[in-house]
């Protein structure tokens, strides 16, 4: 019951009563007082229902503000799933990111004419060549490294040459392995390699040594201050038949400089095992010989022959190589400015104690200026003698006299940087072979016979 129908009915009350009942039961004094209590509880009714009126307002705006609320809270938690579906793809590309900074690209391709003329051949050779190989290095953590690269193969599978000569009919051209290797390095100036590596030991620029073998197996390398040192162990060969060919060996060295020139010294020893009367090459029977060397017995340690060492045929007609190779080998380089140019000399000397003879092998030379930066320029000359039981021949440079021992004579290199990752090489071959012992051309022995090379090189890198 609201306010007016509570009033009617009081008032009606009051006027229906009769008078003598009035009268009896109040007086007019008494019917004012309850005049004033009605108009009070009037007032409080007002008071009420407005009090009322205004929860009721509150109650309706209290609604809207938290259906505002609801509305807002709705548009937040769909903001929300959108940003954290923004910071997933953010967070997928950083790790993308992440992982492709962690990975260094590399590559060259070389484009090559040369020239090859042994004297004790009919004819000299001509040909177009190119060597191409890109590889990367990936960071696995923050000390393991993993090396890969493929290089052209030439169809051989040659350890001492990328080459692959042009001029078959157009034909597809073949891709290798020419690195596999993890390098981990767990303390700083220690590091170990394993897999299918570069040589894990100083050199200088002689040619005691080919630029394209890539071994195989382990080594450490430890360098501190001016002192580095390195030790290996490589498969040369597996076999069931027989031992298997190793190659071992260890180097010590020093660099630091004196004065304003930089020096660098280091002595190696190496042992290339079970190699010594393994059979080299089959030999062409005579009528009456033996049956033809079983191809059972080839070891694969040698890349097609004695590359220059000697060897000996026990009878079955199979080639063998005479000696072992326990080799010492001593380098020193100095590198100086020569008014404004940087100049290299070296020097290179070894011995094999596995040979009695024929044992020892020596070269010297320098280079100057530095074909780096666009517009320079670089000049270099190297002698080198190689005797015949001096250097495992499997080792040897490969164009330095055809890639054989018992080799002597000159080198001469000169290199210009047009742009930038660009450079023009040319190389010239000026060697004797068969010095100390004579090769038989036509039944007539010869010895210090010609053998001139020249290269003219397209380098470029990426």
């Amino acid at each position: 019951m609201n306010r007016t129908s509570l009033t009617t009915a009081l008032m009606t009350l009051i006027l229906a009563a009769p008078a003598t009942s009035l009268a009896a039961a109040a007086s007019d004094a008494d019917i004012a007082e309850l005049r004033r209590a009605l108009q009070q509880v009037n007032q409080r009714l007002d008071a009420i229902e407005q009090q009322n009126q205004t929860l009721k307002t509150q109650n309706q705006q209290l609604e809207a503000k938290n259906q505002e609320l609801e509305t807002k809270g709705k548009s937040l938690e769909e903001s929300n799933d959108r940003q954290t579906d923004q910071l997933a793809q953010m967070s997928a590309k950083a790790k993308g990111a992440d992982w492709a900074s962690r990975i260094a690209w590399k590559g060259d391709l070389r484009v090559r004419h040369e020239y090859v003329d042994p004297a004790e051949s009919v004819k000299a050779q001509t040909r177009e060549r190119f060597r191409a190989r890109f590889g990367l290095t990936a960071k696995i953590n923050d000390t393991i490294n993993a090396t890969l690269q493929i290089a052209s193969n030439g169809g051989t599978n040659d350890p001492r040459s990328t080459n692959q000569t042009l001029g078959s009919g157009f034909d597809r051209k073949g891709v290798a392995f020419d690195l596999a290797y993890i390098d981990w390095a767990p303390a700083q100036g220690f590091s170990m390699q394993l897999g299918k590596m570069p040589y894990p030991f100083q050199r200088i620029p002689t040619l005691f040594w080919d630029p394209d073998i890539t071994p195989e197996g382990g080594s450490i390398k430890y360098a501190r201050g001016p002192f580095f040192a390195s030790a290996y162990g490589y498969m040369l060969s597996e076999s069931v038949a027989n031992s298997d060919s190793t190659w071992v060996g260890g180097q010590i060295g020093l660099k630091g400089d004196l004065g304003p020139v930089k020096v660098t010294g280091a002595v190696m020893y190496y042992d290339v095992g079970a190699v010594q009367n393994r059979v080299v090459t089959a030999i062409a029977p005579t009528p009456g010989a033996p049956a033809v060397c079983a191809a059972g017995l080839l070891n694969n340690a040698f890349f097609g022959g004695a590359q220059g060492n000697s060897t000996f045929n026990n009878g079955d007609n199979c080639s063998r190589l005479l000696n072992d190779f326990n080799v010492y080998e001593a380098m020193a380089q100095a590198d100086f400015a020569f008014g404004k140019l940087p100049m290299t000399v070296f020097a290179n000397y070894a011995r094999n104690d596995g040979a009695d003879d024929l044992n020892t092998a020596y070269a010297g030379g320098f280079s100057i200026g530095r074909a780096s930066n666009p517009m320079t320029w670089e000049f270099g000359y190297a002698y080198q003698k190689t005797e015949k039981d001096a250097l495992f021949g499997q080792f040897v440079d490969s164009d330095f006299g055809g890639g054989i021992t018992d080799v002597d004579g000159s080198v001469f290199k000169l290199v210009f940087a047009p742009a930038k990752n660009w450079t023009l090489n040319g190389t010239y071959f000026l060697n004797k072979r068969f010095v100390d012992v004579p090769i038989t051309v036509g039944g007539v022995p010869r010895s210090d016979v010609d053998y001139d090379r020249y290269q003219i090189d397209f380098n470029v890198k990426f």
